[in-house]
């Protein structure tokens, strides 16, 4: 991708590592994108649709899927709560997501976040997203997920 936004270790704003920024991505919509081509294709969109490129960052390759997998993108209780559950073999819906994104970073192909604090916001990444081709889109909310494009059936995949 020609974009600053991605590289192999997952970059945001000013090449911040997404390993770094704060854990769970809240009021953030966030996608699948299958290549290279499409996820420069949907930064230039999101950018020239009205989003600063300190509000989009790209995850990319084998460091990003290691580091998403190193947390659980909250703190405190929550965080012990969820690694207690992992330990358990007890599965949840936030944990989920979070494998499915981590096995896509995995698989070759690139996670998009797009910081959204506004119902509009919100629409407006959705909608550019989904124009460029993005799949398991979800808006992460405060206290809950909202699936916005479903997953890619399996065979469809290139």
């Amino acid at each position: 991708m020609q974009s600053g936004h991605t590289d192999p270790g997952a970059t945001g704003p000013a090449d911040e590592p997404l390993a770094d920024r704060k854990g769970y991505p809240v009021h953030s919509v966030i996608g699948i994108i299958n290549t290279d081509d499409e996820a420069a294709r949907t930064v230039e969109a999101l950018t020239g649709g009205g989003f600063l490129d300190s509000e989009i960052h790209v995850a990319a390759g084998r460091p990003a899927a290691d580091a998403m997998h190193a947390r659980t993108g909250r703190t405190g209780l929550a965080n012990l709560a969820i690694r207690i559950a992992e330990r358990l073999g007890i599965a949840d819906d936030e944990m989920e997501v979070k494998a499915h994104y981590e096995q896509a970073l995995r698989d070759g192909r690139f996670v998009l976040f797009v910081e959204a604090p506004t119902d509009a916001r919100k629409d407006r990444a959705a909608q550019i997203l989904r124009e460029h081709g993005a799949h398991s889109v979800n808006y992460m909310g405060r206290f809950a997920r909202e699936g916005l494009v479903p997953p890619q059936a399996p065979e469809s995949r290139a």
